[in-house]
């Protein structure tokens, strides 16, 4: 149990379980689901700053770990998530077991990425996405006071940034902040369990268009329509109209 503790004071992070389930059937008989719980900012201690940009999974685009198994000889590595097997680019061609990336280092489990050059102007390009998760299920002023903080908050963030809202009590709205004419939510009951896919239909979150059979949906190179973005997802400075809504 120690070592969970030192796990979580060292990386900011408290899962629900500490072993996530194998199987489906697994999954699904966990009575607690599996999440994560993230201390933002949280300072990192002793692990380096990488001058690159993370490799991915090419199927769920998880990023290189510890966790992975590694084929030193075939230059392959195994994403420990969807076991899609992945070849390093060129700059990891001196890898080996006596000469691993910080990323492998077991003790390195949490690592800061500064990507340069060309994926740096690339990152730049694409402003923050700021997602507020809120819980309704306060008195009237204790509410008051959150939507006056909301409202400060948003304040304070560049105006390129994109900001959501998620609100759940009873049941659970996913607010579309790009409808102007007025305040406009999608609502799933707080009871109900739905899927992702469930969830990306009833949205329309593909406007008609056909749904990639592999990967995470991610964004308009995954086929999600731009306009489905900008419904839930609207500029800092564009968003006074909505929280006062």
């Amino acid at each position: 149990m120690a070592d969970f503790v030192e796990l979580e004071a060292q990386d900011g992070v408290r899962m629900t379980w500490n072993v996530v389930p194998g199987t489906k059937t697994e999954a699904a008989t966990c009575v607690v689901p599996v999440a994560a719980v993230y201390t933002p900012l949280k300072p990192l201690s002793g692990a380096p700053t990488l001058p690159y940009a993370p490799l991915r999974c090419r199927t769920c685009r998880s990023i290189l770990n510890p966790f992975c198994t590694v084929d030193f000889v075939a230059k392959i590595w195994v994403c420990p998530f969807c076991y899609q097997r992945n070849h390093f680019p060129q700059h990891y061609s001196s890898i080996s077991e006596q000469n691993l990336p910080a990323e492998l280092f077991p003790n390195f489990s949490t690592i800061e990425y500064e990507a340069m050059d060309a994926a740096a102007n690339a990152a730049s390009a694409i402003p923050t996405v700021f997602l507020f998760v809120v819980d309704t299920c306060l008195i009237e002023e204790e509410l008051g006071s959150l939507k006056l903080a909301l409202i400060q908050a948003v304040d304070l963030l560049p105006d390129r940034s994109l900001v959501g809202l998620i609100t759940f009590g009873t049941f659970v709205q996913v607010h579309e902040l790009g409808f102007a004419t007025m305040p406009k939510s999608f609502v799933f009951r707080g009871g109900k369990e739905v899927t992702k896919d469930q969830i990306l239909e009833q949205m329309n979150f593909f406007g008609g268009g056909k749904r990639p059979p592999l990967g995470v949906v991610a964004g308009p190179r995954d086929g999600l329509a731009p306009d489905s973005i900008r419904r839930f997802l609207l500029p800092a400075a564009e968003c006074e109209f909505a929280f006062n809504s």
